[in-house]
């Protein structure tokens, strides 16, 4: 069952016990390892109330952990209670904020979870409808999300900082606000604190990397109060989420103040000339050993090239490499991605929807919802496509600023799942296809909702009505599109391996200018740009290819991996 781990690996699994920190470079087998190590515990698991609490930051991460549970050690296909495996805001929610949340909000019932990605947040006035932006740091203070959508000097702007007060005294709350009360709750409630470790004595957080200052702190409480295992695994250098406040210096302190923590520095995923090229972005001390033996002497250099307004070729050329280096070209095989989003206008030809030119009207609660459910279920995502309309349905009937699972649930109650279901297919199937602009498909639509005696109508701005589909919900169409290679951007592909991979990189992303950064040697630790840069660059398994759009940034590129 453990025959295949290496020796770093075999310690990590059955060695390492307290509270330690698992440094584990690209490819490193990370996942493998993470679920290893819940399969030798599940083993030998006796008590039938408490469990291992292993988290991710993503469904699809914690997904793998139980997809190579099953596969590789045959325990069954799900991880089941007493123990949970989830996102960490899962984690949070289900044992924390949700159970406990009025204790600090002061509301009169359980709380409920609003904005993404529990369903789009609209509310009937301008500093309501600001209240998904806003959540609170660590002490308490209010920060924007995202300060592009915010008036000027907002915090001094009484009606909107009273607005987020009162809507969460309601009993409402985003993601960001659960992680800060939950925090709250175990500050002021430390029997809360203990109840939680004494029901999960074991926790293990993959991707570790990514835990924000609040989520490190609700680690550490539970410490204080009992929780003595605890595994963190991670890589700093993957750090690529400090806009979802990410701060990938706590596991740095981590595996500084625990002195039983480790290096796994094995590549299972890509050859030794891609792990030579890629350490020099690094902050590893050493070179990762590539292990794999059907790719670790696999000869293609890494090469960095320049392109212009010429993308579609760049992206063809790249796609025939591949097939003539023996690689079967597929969604899963091949990727191009791109760190800046506009450039898969470029790339597809689609032309960019102009800054600030929103084709959604204010106050509008359910058009926007409609038009990109109807989007995604005609691309084949009939899950999202599904969720997204099912939403818009409730919102547009009861006059809804948002719509929550609890909402839905409520509704399946009342009337019947197969019923409640039934409605929402029959509404889709009503839907004219999205291949088409968006004026148009507002005005059919609201023809056949007029013909079927529907008592509400879509609006959009003046300006959105000659936008296409797939020129408003191009990036939500990354996955769908049909194209038979991968397009998305580097943060979509994080945690994934591909035989080949295109990365192309404008002249900078946020800050600097690359050739900025990599001539002054800036460390990886002090710039989210490498490192988003190094996650995109250590995705292949056999071929990486670096566009740039400038001799400069090449040379720059070439210097900084030491390609000749």
């Amino acid at each position: 069952m453990f025959e295949t781990l290496s020796d770093k690996q075999r310690e990590i699994v059955f060695d390492k016990s307290g509270k330690f920190v698992v440094r584990a470079c690209p490819g490193s087998g990370k996942t493998f390892c993470v679920s290893a190590r819940l399969a030798r515990l599940i083993l030998g698991w006796q008590k039938e109330y408490e469990g291992i609490a292993a988290v991710s930051f993503t469904n699809v991460a914690w997904q793998e952990i139980e997809k190579k549970y099953s596969e590789e050690f045959q325990l069954g296909d799900r991880i089941s209670f007493p123990h949970f495996l989830g996102t960490i805001d899962s984690f949070i929610n289900k044992y924390i904020f949700l159970p406990y949340g009025h204790l600090v909000l002061k509301c009169k019932g359980r709380p409920t979870l609003v904005g993404e990605p529990h369903g789009i947040w609209t509310g009937k006035y301008f500093s309501d409808s600001l209240f998904d932006n806003i959540s609170y740091k660590i002490d308490g203070s209010f920060y924007a999300i995202n300060d592009r959508v915010m008036p000027p000097n907002w915090l001094d702007n009484v009606n909107i900082t009273r607005s987020k007060k009162n809507i969460n005294k309601g009993g409402f709350a985003t993601q960001s606000d659960a992680n800060y009360f939950a925090m709250k709750i175990l500050e002021g409630f430390p029997q809360i604190a203990k109840a939680v470790a004494f029901r999960f004595p074991y926790l293990i957080v993959d991707e570790a990397q990514d835990t924000s200052e609040i989520q490190m702190r609700i680690i550490d409480l539970l410490i204080a109060n009992g929780l003595n295992e605890v595994m963190l695994v991670g890589d700093p250098d993957q750090a690529i989420f400090e806009w979802n406040d990410a701060r990938p210096d706590l596991l740095n302190q981590k595996f500084n103040d625990w002195e039983n923590s480790i290096v796994l520095n094995e590549s299972r995923r890509s050859s030794q000339l891609i792990c030579n090229a890629t350490f020099n972005i690094s902050s590893l001390e050493e070179v990762s050993t590539a292990v794999s033996e059907e790719v670790k002497n696999f000869e293609h250099n890494p090469r960095v090239i320049l392109y212009s307004d010429n993308l579609p070729q760049i992206v063809t050329d790249f796609i025939e490499e591949c097939n003539q280096s023996g690689i079967a070209v597929s969604e899963e095989t091949v990727a191009v991605i791109y760190r800046s989003k506009n450039l898969i206008n470029e790339i597809t030809g689609i032309p960019e929807v102009p800054f600030g030119s929103s084709p959604w009207t204010t106050h509008d609660n359910y058009t926007k919802d409609f038009a990109k459910g109807k989007f995604l279920y005609d691309n084949g995502d009939f899950k999202g496509g599904f969720k997204a309309i099912e939403k818009a349905l409730l919102k547009q009937i009861r006059n809804l600023p948002f719509c929550s699972e609890d909402t839905v649930e409520e509704m399946i109650r009342k009337i019947g799942f197969v019923s409640f279901k039934s409605q929402i297919f029959r509404f889709i199937n009503l839907l004219p296809k999205t291949d088409t602009t968006l004026g148009d498909w507002v005005n059919a639509t609201n023809q056949i909702l007029t013909e079927k005696q529907l008592k509400f109508q879509l609006s959009i701005t003046n300006a959105g009505k000659n936008y296409t589909f797939q020129q408003v919900f191009l990036n939500e169409s990354e996955k769908v599109a049909d194209r038979n290679y991968r397009l998305g951007t580097v943060h979509s592909v994080k945690g994934e391996t591909f035989d080949a991979t295109l990365l192309i990189l404008k002249t900078k992303g946020i800050g600097k200018a690359y050739k900025t950064i990599l001539n002054q040697n800036v460390s990886i630790s002090n710039s989210e740009e490498l490192r988003i840069a190094y996650v995109g660059i250590t995705r292949p398994r056999k071929i990486l290819v670096i566009a740039v759009p400038n001799q400069e940034n090449k040379t720059a590129w070439e210097n900084k991996l030491v390609i000749q």
